[in-house]
């Protein structure tokens, strides 16, 4: 049986995923701890007081539709972004707050949280700090282009797809974001204020 600590890459997401569809616990925990801390850094970005719950409904469609995903890596992370966007349309729709679904002996139900040791906390507070920094300075399409393509790690070519532009427009739009943000961070740094700042992306 696999560790539950070894990562989610292209050269294990197929094992995973079939071990997965299967009702495997130790895949579904591989799954979680890969995918949970993006999806909540990406939703908390939006729909801070909902996050949780907009999560947890991420969670249960995936639960639900996992036996029927075919794909690689790459197009997962891109199926469970499309989820948690039409989570968050549904949210803003209704302007309500949707109720937990119980789930007795679900899929996904108690699964750990990723490692909770001080070095993780520390990162996982630098992460939080760009992420916030990406939502409250840039436009709101500049800040979902980051968000996906940072924090789901999907390429330019799912970015688009999933927003419904085109591949030029999301590549556009990324350089204007990252070319914003370097002012803010320059501007901050020379008033001795260094925010948390997003990882270098590379645009194929």
């Amino acid at each position: 049986m696999p560790p539950t600590s070894q990562p989610l890459n292209a050269d294990t997401f197929a094992r995973v995923l079939s071990a997965a569809q299967v009702g495997e616990q130790w895949a579904a925990e591989t799954v979680f701890v890969d995918l949970q801390p993006r999806l909540l850094r990406f939703l908390r970005s939006t729909e801070p007081r909902a996050a949780d719950d907009l999560a947890g409904e991420v969670w249960l469609s995936m639960a639900r539709g996992i036996g029927q995903f075919e794909g690689d890596l790459a197009g997962f992370r891109a199926w469970v972004f499309s989820i948690a966007r039409r989570r968050l349309a549904d949210h803003r729709r209704t302007a309500l707050r949707r109720n937990t679904e119980p789930v007795d002996d679900g899929f996904f139900r108690d699964l750990p949280a990723p490692a909770d040791t001080a070095d993780s906390v520390s990162a996982a507070l630098s992460a939080q700090g760009a992420v916030d920094l990406i939502a409250r300075e840039l436009p709101a399409d500049q800040a979902e282009v980051l968000m996906l393509r940072i924090l789901a790690d999907l390429d330019v070519a799912h970015v688009a797809e999933l927003m419904g532009r085109s591949a030029n427009w999301v590549r556009v739009t990324q350089h204007r974001a990252l070319r914003r943000l370097a002012d803010v961070v320059g501007r901050k740094a020379a008033e001795g204020v260094m925010p948390g700042t997003p990882q270098t992306i590379c645009t194929p």
